[in-house]
């Protein structure tokens, strides 16, 4: 039997029509999602944005109808930023996005911008913010070193001779360290891992001897004991750590850095489909549970944020980086 779609001349142009429609809008609202949506994290498992990925992808599909499904990727690489530019080339159709931290959406384009070539603000579409963090200045617990002054001392007395750890060239422990040696005028040598996890390894075997990086990947070795927290970067103190001082309470003055974790897909992605994903992922941050275990982690969860404040966050941070890598003279070729 022929197709009755074929028999009238209107309704066979309909019919040959219909699949560049679906082209033409790959990610209607309408039918969004109805495949697998993948959320890459660019750093190694087991991290601070890795966390932030997981919860999401955990919960937000079953926020996007029956055929919501998410799953995390892991591509670390390049200071964070070959996730990146593997989502800022993916297709705009809201299946392929990026969970960036400071590192990757700030730091990375600001002091790497021959291998990071993306302005954070304009070459995504920005979802969502998934909450800031604290970094912290931590050493290994068998180090002896309980405080600032008595690090900078051993730094200052062996010239040079040690490190410090990060979890990538150009990323925000990187450049939060690199800030601390020069405002404190402690020198120490920079040693690159790959993610949050090799970083508090390094420390546990004592590899370096100190490492800024997000008390979310490191607060367990804080809490069992095997790492010290000497002091936080922000200008107020840790809710979850309030008898340790800020840096620039221990000494370090002028000392403020914190980073932020945030959602967003390729630049172009459909506005109906980027607010569809604004609501599920602020509605997962709005559940107890997912809020209770990013706190305890170390990230302020966020859940009042749009697409445009998104926009205009990540614009306003980018700026702010640049300047803290200029101060710094933090610039990888």
């Amino acid at each position: 039997m022929r197709n009755p779609l074929l028999r009238h001349p209107v309704s066979r142009r309909a019919w040959l029509a219909a699949p560049a429609l679906l082209l033409a809008k790959p990610g209607r609202a309408a039918e969004f999602p109805d495949r697998t949506i993948t959320i890459v994290v660019p750093f190694a498992p087991a991290g601070a944005t890795d966390l932030a990925g997981r919860v999401l992808a955990d919960r937000m599909g079953p926020l996007m109808g029956p055929q919501g499904r998410v799953v995390v990727e892991n591509k670390p690489g390049a200071g964070s930023a070959l996730g990146a530019e593997y989502v800022r080339r993916a297709r705009p159709d809201g299946y392929t996005l990026l969970v960036g931290s400071a590192s990757t959406l700030a730091v990375a384009p600001a002091a790497q911008p021959a291998v990071a070539r993306y302005n954070p603000a304009e070459d995504f579409s920005p979802i969502a913010i998934v909450g800031t963090s604290a970094l912290g200045l931590v050493v290994p617990a068998a180090s002896g070193i309980k405080s600032i002054p008595e690090l900078v001392q051993r730094l200052r007395a062996d010239g040079g001779k040690h490190g410090y750890a990060s979890s990538g060239v150009g990323g925000v422990s990187h450049l939060a360290s690199a800030l601390f040696s020069k405002l404190a005028d402690a020198p120490a040598n920079h040693i690159p891992y790959r993610g949050g996890s090799s970083v508090a390894e390094a420390l546990l075997k004592q590899e370096v001897l100190f490492a800024v990086d997000q008390i979310a990947s490191i607060v367990g070795q804080i809490r069992d004991g095997q790492l010290t927290l000497l002091a936080v970067t922000t200008t107020t103190r840790d809710r979850s750590f309030p008898n340790v001082p800020t840096l620039a309470e221990a000494g370090v003055k002028e000392y403020e850095l914190s980073t932020w974790t945030a959602l967003v897909a390729p630049k172009d992605t459909p506005a109906e489909v980027v607010a569809l994903l604004n609501r599920a992922a602020n509605g997962a941050l709005r559940e107890a549970a997912v809020r209770e275990r990013l706190s305890t982690s170390g990230t302020d969860p966020r859940d009042d944020s749009t697409p445009d404040t998104t926009k205009a966050f990540l614009a306003e941070e980018f700026a702010r980086f640049k300047g803290v890598v200029e101060k710094t003279g933090l610039r990888i070729e």
